[in-house]
């Protein structure tokens, strides 16, 4: 009887420091197109190209239809800076692919309109930004560019 309630507590502990470490994971969660809803503006998020993440250093995830709801939410200090474990975007030349928001290449072109209307997509590569933007014209930015331009706070 002894062995047996062992197992039991055993696999009980096992369960309980899985399901710890899941809860606490800071990696971004994958945007499930048409379901999930943006933390901000509270529209479907649905187009492939765009969408952004937040993952808090407790592993509360936030999700938006696009990096400029992302900096708005942090512009209005719905989500401090600094609780922040990390910050990604869906890269436009890869479409549902999420990246590091902090190290990836932004570019506002009106000839790529984004669903709130700011005109701003992301890549992970410099170059993919810069083709695109040699095509449609507009500005590159970066993380930090970005920060200034939404007047978000550290």
């Amino acid at each position: 009887m002894n062995r047996v309630r062992s197992k039991i507590i055993f696999v009980l502990m096992l369960a309980v420091m899985g399901f710890t470490n899941s809860a606490c994971s800071t990696d971004p969660e994958e945007i499930n197109f048409g379901t999930d809803q943006c933390s901000l503006c509270r529209m479907n998020i649905s187009e492939h190209r765009f969408g952004a993440e937040i993952v808090t250093k407790k592993g509360k995830i936030f999700k938006y239809d696009a990096a400029e709801c992302m900096f708005n939410a942090l512009s209005l200090g719905n989500i401090n800076y600094n609780d922040a474990a990390g910050f990604y975007v869906i890269d436009a030349s890869n479409s549902k692919q999420l990246i590091d928001g902090v190290k990836a290449s932004y570019l506002i072109s009106e000839k790529l309109p984004s669903p709130m209307g700011a005109n701003l997509s992301a890549y992970s590569k410099k170059s993919d930004a810069e083709a695109n933007q040699k095509q449609h014209s507009g500005e590159l930015k970066s993380w930090d560019d970005l920060l200034v331009k939404f007047k978000v706070g550290k």
